[in-house]
Order: C-alpha cells, then sequence, then structure tokens
C-alpha cells in the first residue's frame, strides 16, 4: 500500500482521453441558463490561467435542450394567439370583436409575464423542479 493523495481508482475521460472533469451544479432558485452564460463568459480566463498544454472545453451542457424548450414555448404562445384571433374572426366575422381578445390577450400575457418577473420567476424556473 502506497500512501499518497492521489486516487489511483478514480478516472475521468472526455472524448476517450484523460481529464479532469468539473460538475457544476445550480443553486436552489438560481436560472440554469444565466448560470451557464455568466460561466461561460469566464471560461477564457481561466484557459488564460492555465498552461498552454492544457485544453479547457465543455463536454456536456443540457440547457441547449432547456433553451430550446423556452424558445420552444414562447412560439407555442405566440401562434396560439394568432389563433384565438383567427377562430374568433372566423366564427363572429365582426372586426371590432376580433380586436378585442386581439388586444386583451397579450395584454393579459405581458401583465402575467410582469407578475412573474416582479416575483423573480421565469419560464425556465417554471420548467424546472426543485
Amino acid at each position: 500500500m502506497i500512501d499518497s493523495v492521489e486516487d489511483v481508482r478514480a478516472l475521468g475521460l472526455a472524448g476517450g482521453k484523460p481529464a479532469v472533469l468539473i460538475f457544476i451544479s445550480r443553486q436552489p432558485n438560481a436560472n440554469i441558463i444565466d448560470t451557464v452564460a455568466r460561466i461561460r463568459k469566464l471560461l477564457p480566463q481561466f484557459q488564460a490561467a492555465l498552461p498552454p498544454t492544457i485544453h479547457m472545453s465543455i463536454d456536456n451542457d443540457r440547457t441547449t435542450t432547456i433553451a430550446a424548450s423556452v424558445d420552444d414555448a414562447q412560439k407555442n404562445m405566440m401562434i396560439s394567439m394568432a389563433l384565438v384571433v383567427l377562430v374568433v374572426f372566423a366564427f363572429l366575422r365582426n372586426g371590432w370583436a376580433t380586436f378585442i381578445p386581439a388586444v386583451s390577450v397579450p395584454v393579459s400575457l405581458i401583465g402575467t409575464f410582469g407578475a412573474m418577473y416582479l416575483l423573480g420567476y421565469s419560464l425556465d424556473n417554471l420548467s424546472s423542479w426543485h
């Protein structure tokens, strides 16, 4: 037995090559997309502090699917608002009756998201369970 600080039973591989892996987790109530964006912004500074023979890279980033889900939710809201206006117009054939939901639906969504912003919520908070 060798008395050492090195754990010889642990192996980190990235792309099949030996690597030092760093796993970063967000704190509860933190926006993971913003957290990863801040980390990515700091990566050039970290790389500059390392010797030139060491390369730093991101091996796994799950925020791309989260960001795609948020974008998809936003797109679905826009499509839903357009469909509400089209259905009202198709059934009522009245410009004024169509104008009312065309204004009230976006205003109610803006109010909802304004309240969410003031309370510290976002679509990202709603998409992840703590």
